[in-house]
């Protein structure tokens, strides 16, 4: 495992850096920014944004662990790095540049938030709102809104949660057993926790019949 003290100097490090993005964004120098924020990953992480891009969400959280454990600060601030890289391209008039950095970035924070919960100084759950908001327009990959169905139901947006399900249902990417845990998960809220989330019990109720119709229909 990472000693304590590496991983606050991380974190400590990480928001200094951010600091100094925000200053470069400032001063409308996206190109230095760019070239800082690879220099600090390459040098905290031996990561650098390209090779993240490259791997698939598992291994680059592989290559992130400690003894097969996933380590949460690291994986949060890789991410929060992408999502500064992807603001910097598409400032630099280069959107598609920015959207997989984008994906990218949003994936692994609802990865570090649904298994191990906010972290101070990345502002985790800002950021995932700040990219369901900016990757909304776009036709993100089946992973990315598998992603977003996940971060809803943890953000207590039970209504979206639920029209995210039937969305991934369109697209053949969930199955009916995570369609049916979805439901299971949400039955055992209390009824002013569920009205919250803008979904009382008795929408709750008929959508989960609704759901046991389509998915015996696509079973059978």
């Amino acid at each position: 495992m990472y000693d304590r003290d590496y991983l606050m100097r991380l974190i400590n490090q990480t928001s200094v850096m951010l600091a100094r993005i925000m200053g470069l964004k400032e001063q409308q120098k996206p190109e230095q920014a760019l070239e800082e924020i690879d220099e600090f990953l390459g040098k905290e992480l031996r990561m650098r944004a390209r090779l993240a891009l490259g791997l698939s969400d598992s291994d680059l959280i592989g290559m992130l662990s400690v003894g097969g454990v996933p380590n949460p600060e690291m994986i949060g601030t890789l991410a929060a790095f992408l999502h500064e890289e992807g603001d910097l391209l598409r400032e630099s008039g280069r959107a598609n540049d920015s959207l997989p950095r984008y994906e990218k970035s949003f994936r692994l924070i609802v990865h570090v938030l649904a298994t191990n919960g906010p972290i101070d100084g990345l502002k985790l759950e800002e950021r995932a709102e700040t990219l369901l908001a900016k990757l909304a327009p776009y036709e993100a990959a089946s992973t990315t809104k598998r992603a977003a169905w996940s971060w809803l139901e943890l953000s207590g947006k039970y209504a979206d949660a639920e029209n995210a399900l039937y969305e991934l249902f369109e697209l053949k990417a969930v199955t009916s057993e995570e369609g049916n845990a979805f439901y299971d998960r949400l039955s055992e809220l209390a009824d002013e926790t569920l009205a919250a989330g803008g979904l009382p019990r008795a929408e709750l109720d008929d959508g989960r019949e609704q759901w046991n119709l389509l998915a015996g229909e696509t079973a059978s």
